[in-house]
């Protein structure tokens, strides 16, 4: 069955051919659905964007694919999604797009880096073994002793402080201070904490508010006040915030390498939906 690839300058092209689809699997989808819907709402939000769909000659959606350079390809498919792969790299290859990686449902991903060996011939390594949560009712913990808030400007030092410990412990990303990145999150409304006696003991956002859901990320606690209950509790407010400003559910990420903050969100309600995989492509030697 013939292939076609179909790429769009706009996001609002890409959910226009691609949206219904991903959307039945909103939670599955919120990594490719939020980048896009952000970009339809801010399209200078990411610089160079790539948006493409493969489709088969009935028109059946076969694969989605998006990236914000230099962030890695972000795969979405249909249960034969293997065979829209060979055109969409063949596409990537003439057009002279460079690929650093691919982040995606587990097999879906894995299968994917198995062809781009193949069709490029390049090695790839998996860099973030990851699980998709979700969840649509909080099991409230017994809170610690402290207070959930919201973040404001006075607080953005600490957090482009813990948002370069979190980067480098949780990604393995090194980078510098950023201040105005802190700045744009409070402004939007984005950070919350834990406060225990004045003092700042935890972190989360909210991030990529699509149709019916949101997501939380950036969970971090320093090393010295981890283990006293202050994550779950701060995940499970923000959590039942979110419910209760309409989103029917709440997804989340996790780094299969913790078992503790995989226990965590369990535990405040979290259900697994499915495993992700990151994979960066190298030369080869």
């Amino acid at each position: 069955m013939a292939m076609y690839v179909s790429t769009f300058n706009h996001a609002d092209g890409f959910l226009a051919a691609a949206g219904e689809t991903l959307y039945a699997q909103e939670t599955v989808n919120n990594l490719i659905l939020g980048v896009s819907e952000r970009l339809a709402e801010d399209p200078a939000a990411y610089e160079n964007p790539f948006f493409a769909v493969v489709h088969d000659e009935n028109g059946n959606l076969i694969l989605a694919a998006v990236m914000t350079p230099p962030h890695n390809l972000i795969l979405a498919g249909a249960k034969d999604a293997e065979t829209g792969f060979a055109d969409l790299i063949t596409h990537l290859r003439r057009q002279e797009i460079q690929v650093p990686g691919v982040i995606g449902p587990l097999e879906l991903v894995k299968a994917f880096s198995r062809a781009w060996q193949q069709l490029v011939s390049e090695e790839s390594d998996v860099n973030m073994h990851m699980r998709v949560y979700e969840l649509r009712q909080v099991r409230m913990p017994a809170l610690p002793t402290g207070m959930f808030r919201q973040a404001t400007h006075v607080d953005c030092q600490l957090i482009a402080e813990w948002l370069q410990d979190f980067e480098a412990e949780a990604l393995g990303k090194l980078h510098e201070l950023d201040l105005a990145r802190a700045e744009r999150l409070v402004s939007h409304g984005n950070v919350f904490f834990w406060e225990r006696d004045g003092k700042i003991v935890s972190m989360a956002m909210k991030n990529r508010p699509i149709a019916h859901s949101i997501t939380v990320s950036g969970v971090y606690t320093p090393p010295e006040h981890r283990r006293q209950g202050y994550a779950g509790a701060l995940v499970a407010q923000l959590s039942q915030l979110l419910l209760d400003k309409g989103y029917q559910f709440v997804n989340l990420f996790t780094d299969l390498d913790n078992p503790t903050s995989n226990k965590i969100y369990q535990e405040v309600g979290y259900v697994p939906v499915c495993d992700f995989r990151s994979y960066h492509f190298k030369p080869k030697d």
